[in-house]
């Protein structure tokens, strides 16, 4: 599998794209608008470059490498790293939910009480239940 590295840079209100891989002899470059754009970009230039069909170039890795700075750059590890902790967390309290809503039903109580004892509403309760 050909994997490319491509490098993002802002260079006004553009991303100036550097890519470099197997098959070029010096690095490509383009530009997008937005980063969310490069991914697709590149793989254009990459089937034009190599006179390829888009279904080969698809299997390609493209790897975007935004550069940010070092203080920026530990700044959205640091936001991504707390984002995952926090899916983590959510993922937990629903597992934990579901089954403290399980044995509470198994106990006989109502939707109503179970919502308040696990601080949710009773529509999310019977979510739980069914879950």
């Amino acid at each position: 599998m050909n994997e490319f590295r491509v490098t993002a840079q802002r260079s006004g209100g553009w991303w100036a794209l550097e890519i470099e891989g197997p098959g070029l002899r010096r690095p490509a470059h383009t530009q997008v608008r937005r980063l969310d754009q490069a991914e697709e970009t590149v793989r254009d230039l990459l089937a034009l470059r190599f006179d390829i069909d888009d279904p080969a170039v698809a299997a390609w890795r493209i790897t975007v490498v935004p550069v940010l700075g070092e203080e920026l750059a530990a700044e959205v590890a640091r936001t991504r790293e707390i984002r995952r902790e926090a899916d983590r967390l959510r993922d937990d309290a629903v597992s934990r939910s579901r089954e403290a809503a399980r044995r509470l039903h198994e106990q006989g109580l109502p939707h109503r009480d179970i919502g308040l004892l696990l601080g949710v509403s009773h529509q999310a309760v019977s979510k739980l239940l069914a879950g």
